[in-house]
């Protein structure tokens, strides 16, 4: 995280968040449609002993029509925590080539989660980044990230700076 604001004031400045590693099995239904189930855990706590780590089942749909340059993506996640969570999320994203190994993204998302024990919170966030595909299955990803935390009741901005290394095991 690069910076943290909330109401106005600065709450906290550079620190690393997380590490997590994610699994997606994707059964490809046509050339514009994947079904994704997938398996998510975030280590938070070697980084911040006041966090814990977290576990989450996402299941996702991702809808890239072959004339456009942009994709949907409808998510529903489980977040295992002291309690669950529950979350709806919807990104729409836009990527180009940027040469003949780089793209270029940019991307909104929409989200909103419900759990038993707290009220419904909302959030968006803006992303660009750039992504390298010259190896064959491995993309290696740098971007920046704009977060409105939880913006119907207490506004919060965070900043990311993210890095992303994916392995495809075709």
């Amino acid at each position: 995280m690069l910076q943290e604001r909330s109401n106005g004031e600065r709450i906290s400045g550079y620190q690393h968040d997380h590490l997590e590693l994610n699994h997606f099995t994707n059964y490809i239904t046509n050339e514009s449609l994947v079904l994704s189930l997938g398996l998510r855990y975030r280590f938070r706590e070697m980084f911040n002993s006041l966090s814990t780590d977290e576990f989450r089942i996402i299941e996702q749909a991702e809808i890239s029509p072959q004339a456009s340059v942009f994709s949907h993506r409808v998510r529903l996640e489980q977040r295992f925590r002291k309690i669950i969570i529950h979350r709806l999320r919807y990104e729409l994203s836009f990527s180009r080539p940027l040469g003949s190994s780089l793209d270029f993204m940019a991307a909104t998302e929409a989200l909103y989660a419900v759990a038993a024990e707290t009220k419904p919170e909302a959030e968006q966030r803006f992303s660009i980044g750039i992504e390298n595909t010259s190896f064959k299955d491995l993309e290696l990803g740098l971007g920046f990230e704009y977060r409105m935390e939880n913006y119907t009741r207490q506004l919060a901005h965070e900043f990311f700076l993210t890095t992303e290394l994916t392995l495809n095991l075709n």
